[in-house]
């Protein structure tokens, strides 16, 4: 009798791997009180998908 041991390992979703939102940039940098604004909204907005990103990948990980 011969005994053959397969690991399967398996993969993160492809779903869970798309890269986090780039950092908002305007050429010359912000002229605007509003330009600050629009540019806190965008990386807060950018932070909170990177974070449920982690958060879908560490609870798939636990089954």
């Amino acid at each position: 009798m011969v005994t053959k041991t397969v690991t399967i390992k398996e993969r993160v979703p492809a779903a869970l791997l798309r890269p986090c939102p780039g950092k908002w940039r305007k050429a010359g940098g912000p002229a605007t009180t509003e330009d600050f604004i629009v540019r806190g909204d965008v990386n807060g907005t950018g932070l909170d998908t990177c974070a449920a990103q982690v958060a879908k990948i560490a609870a798939w990980d636990k089954g």
